[in-house]
């Protein structure tokens, strides 16, 4: 159990992952940082521009789901065991899920559908 040290799985992953996850911590990074803008900005992170992050990430989890079997030297008949075809299923939800979390601030700072938050008022107005 000394082996799972954080530095030491990072290094595990550092080597099997390479480049895609420096590239998947920057984008990490770029997400966040459209979050912060957006939510410093007032805008409202709900509404259509989650819509289309929600239509927009169906479409990426039927790719994602199609295109694994290929990715990894495989085809659909290799496909056999009811386990294969809740990893592909899992792929599929996994990439739904990355879409509507990353376009969602995207679309809202592009200004597609994104209305302005309105801050609520604890008291009653004066009259």
């Amino acid at each position: 159990m000394q082996d799972f040290h954080p530095a030491t799985l990072f290094v595990i992953a550092q080597e099997t992952l390479g480049f895609l996850l420096w590239l998947g911590i920057g984008l990490a990074v770029i997400v966040l940082a459209l979050y912060a803008i957006a939510l410093m900005r007032g805008l409202a992170l709900r509404g259509a521009p989650m819509r289309i992050a929600a239509i927009l990430g169906i479409l990426v989890g039927i790719v994602a789901m199609a295109a694994a079997p290929a990715m990894t030297d495989a085809g659909f008949a290799h496909l056999v065991a009811g386990i294969d075809y809740v990893f592909i299923a899992l792929i599929g939800i996994g990439g739904f899920v990355a879409s509507v979390i990353a376009l969602t601030p995207l679309l809202v700072l592009l200004g597609l559908g994104g209305a302005r938050e309105e801050r609520v008022s604890l008291t009653a107005p004066a009259e």
